[in-house]
């Protein structure tokens, strides 16, 4: 017990002088848990009281002095084990947490030091992060992007790619000291003058390193050669030039990135076939020649290859077909106007192949396991019948060329087929009975855009996606959509389809787009809790009745456009509740009444673009009218705000779009951006003052009020919509002058 005493005072003394490498406020828990540990024992009994007597108690001893020296007996054990207990706690927390060197420390803070002035671009790059403008050595939490070792308490890992960082980096910088690194991020930041230096090539531990968009020219340096323990290397979007040798000693390289560099001439066999290289990228270059004479050994371990946006051309699939274990080969967008011969591709294990934009000839290949082939804008006219024996094939894309005639019945047959995109050709027609796709294996179809005429095929319950806008499709909508279990996308928009809607469309449909088509009737009240719809886009048909008051129950519904319809009905005060909505379009129908309630006051959350023109709404709007409508008109968008359209992120293209009245002429926003915001009430019957509190949706872009009977003063506080492009208050009864203050708005014409 005194040796065990012993042991865990002294695992106590190192704990204490431990304390200066704890981490300031990472561990005051376990401080103060340690300093309550350290305070003073009792004082040590004699060792014959340490140990439990089984001789029986002397006679002559009262009970009461063994009560006592048991009670201590019991004390002194109930230490030692605490000490035992909490000196294993200390120990297992210690290990697991880092000790940061001293000197590693003062390396980072002299980095930092180098570039005191931060430069973010978030318009350019959203996702930027001042990552070391706090980094202190009072607080190791700080060191955004570092990572110490839980060891030796060294840098290990520096990931400051997208950090804000302006300036030069020198041959001296402390960057080069941090020898432990195995791990290197410093792209995509503002190096005003950034060349390879030899001092690099000390670093001979990193396994990973990332330079990409950091304005890097020049030729890869041959100290590169040192760094012979890297897996992954990225040097995309420079202005690199030269050869590619020194990467060849890079023997444990399995990743590498060069895209968007000035590389030019014949691929190097010796660099496809690096022992372990598995991925490279080398596209956006200015690699011209044919590769005809490459003679690339069938051992190299190459499964993916990028190569578009060069200027390849020629017989170069040939030479790569040699390389066996290529799973995924791009050679999209080839700059030239000789064409790539696609003659007897022998690509054994080739499951993906990429020729999207480039002129092929001669197209055929057996490559017996290919699942995915784009050949998008090829000027194919005419299906590649070696498609025939594709047995794996699940997705073949070969829109945007010069197809006519009918959709061959093989290629509906091919048993592995799971997505066709077919948009933007001459296709007329399906080749054989109307049910050949009733037997197919498809889920997704892609027929916009070309010459489909009649009724929409019959097809296969798989089927989920179904993409058919802008043909002369005619007759009703088919009830075989309704064997389907969910639609994610139904878009039969510009064609003539006339009849009713099938009710079952309304609640297993997400986006449904059926817009200039004749459809009558009604829409019913269908929609419950369950539904998902997030577009519903009906405008231009011939749809009568009331909007159905069961659509609040779709809450991520996003748009609703309804123009151009024969609807009567009553301001929709009850799509206030819809928390997701963004776009609302009500124009050219059969509305009536006010469009304000002290009952129902407005203040939809999301709300961007608003249409309510040509209808037949009336009375007066308060001044505050505008005070709760969405965050989205009110803020005005920052430059980290990066742009999307709505729809984006899906694999299908389908964008929602609509009309728009902008600068008094017509227009079509066939993509929506996320940011564009719109306001038109005109061509009613609305009176009064103009709300004063439009003021307040300072990220409003078009505003037309046109066609009322507004009357009062144009409010000078409408200088604050200062993105507005667009402002038509003609046709009113306003009076006054117009405030100077608008001639602020810099962007209105």
């Amino acid at each position: 017990m005194v040796k065990l005493l012993v042991r865990i005072t002294h695992e106590a003394s190192f704990y204490s002088l431990s304390r200066s490498w704890l981490r300031n406020g990472a561990h005051e828990g376990i401080q103060s848990q340690r300093s309550e540990t350290l305070k003073p024992l009792p004082k040590p009994l004699p060792l014959d009281l340490m140990e439990a007597s089984e001789e029986p108690p002397d006679e002559d001893k009262e009970d009461e002095e063994s009560v006592k020296e048991l009670s201590e007996k019991d004390l002194l054990k109930r230490h030692i084990e605490t000490l035992r207990f909490l000196s294993l706690f200390f120990v297992n927390s210690l290990v697991s947490l880092p000790f940061p060197r001293p000197d590693q420390i003062e390396l980072l803070m002299a980095f930092k030091n180098e570039f005191p002035i931060l430069k973010c671009d978030f318009k350019e790059l959203p996702n930027s992060e001042q990552k070391t403008k706090y980094w202190t050595s009072k607080d190791v939490k700080s060191f955004d992007g570092v990572v110490f070792d839980n060891e030796t308490g060294v840098v290990t890992k520096l990931d400051l790619g997208g950090a804000c960082l302006s300036g030069s980096l020198s041959a001296n910088s402390s960057l080069f000291r941090l020898h432990h690194l195995r791990y290197l991020d410093l792209s995509l930041n503002y190096f005003e003058s950034f060349s390879f230096l030899p001092e690099l090539g000390n670093l001979t531990n990193l396994e990973v390193l990332r330079l990409s968009y950091m304005r890097l020219a020049g030729e890869i340096p041959s100290s590169f050669s040192s760094l012979n323990r890297l897996t992954e290397l990225r040097l995309a979007g420079n202005k690199l030039i030269g050869s590619f040798s020194p990467l060849f000693n890079l023997s444990k390289l399995s990743s590498l990135n060069l895209d968007d560099n000035l590389f030019s001439g014949e691929v190097p066999c010796s660099l496809l076939t690096m022992p372990f290289l598995s991925s490279l990228h080398l596209s956006q270059n200015h690699l011209i020649d044919s590769l005809e004479t490459m003679n690339c050994s069938s051992s190299s371990k190459l499964e993916e290859l990028y190569l578009s946006y060069n200027r390849l051309s020629g017989r170069i699939l040939e030479p790569l077909s040699k390389l066996t274990n290529l799973k995924f080969l791009d050679l999209s967008f080839q700059n030239t106007t000789d064409p790539i011969n696609c003659v007897s591709m022998g690509f054994k294990s080739l499951e993906i192949l990429v020729l999207t934009g480039t002129s092929i000839s001669k197209l055929n290949t057996g490559s017996p396991n290919l699942d995915m082939l784009y050949l998008d804008n090829c000027s194919i006219n005419e299906f590649p019948t070696f498609i025939k024996n594709l047995k794996k094939l699940g997705t073949l894309r070969i829109a945007n060329n010069r197809l006519k005639g009918k959709v061959p019945k093989w290629l509906l047959a091919l048993p592995s087929l799971r997505g066709l995109f077919l948009s933007h050709n001459s296709l007329d027609g399906v080749e054989g009975s109307p049910k050949m796709l009733l037997n197919s294996s498809l889920a997704v179809l892609d027929l916009r855009s070309n010459a489909f005429k009649g009724s929409l095929p019959l097809i296969s319950p798989g089927l989920c996606v179904v993409l058919a806008s802008n043909n002369s499709f005619t007759g009703d909508i088919p009830l075989s959509l309704c064997n389907q279990s969910y639609i994610p996308i139904l878009d039969l928009s510009h064609n003539n389809f006339s009849g009713s809607i099938p009710r079952c469309l309304f609640t297993m449909v997400k986006d449904m787009d059926l817009r200039n088509n004749n459809l009558t009737g009604t829409l019913p009240e269908i929609f419950d809790k369950t539904c998902s719809m997030t577009t519903l886009d009906f405008s231009h048909n011939q749809i009568t009745g009331k909007l159905p008051r069961s659509l609040t129950n779709c809450v991520d519904l996003k748009v609703l456009n309804m123009e151009g319809n024969r609807i009567a009905d009553t301001f929709p005060f009850w799509l206030k509740d819809l928390p997701n909505l963004k776009v609302m379009v009500l124009r050219s129908n059969k509305f009536h009444g006010p469009i304000y309630s002290p009952q129902h006051p407005l203040s939809f959350p999301h709300l961007q673009i608003v249409d309510i023109s040509r209808n037949k709404f009336t009375g007066r709007l308060p001044h505050d009218y505008f005070v709760n409508w969405s965050t989205t008109l009110i803020t005005t968008p920052q430059e980290e705000t990066e742009l999307y359209y709505m729809g984006e992120g899906t694999m299908y293209d389908y964008y929602p779009s609509m009309y728009l009245r902008n600068k008094g002429i017509n227009m079509e926003l066939e993509k929506i951006l996320d940011t564009y915001t719109a306001i038109d009430f005109s061509e009613n019957k609305l009176g009064g003052q103009i709300p004063e509190s439009i003021s307040l949706l300072n990220a409003l872009i078009v505003l037309d009020l046109s066609s009322n009977d507004f009357s009062g003063h144009i409010p000078s506080s409408w200088a604050n919509l200062t993105n507005l492009e667009s402002l038509d208050l003609s046709r009113n009864q306003l009076s006054g002058k117009i405030p100077q203050e608008l001639a602020t708005l810099s962007f209105l014409e």
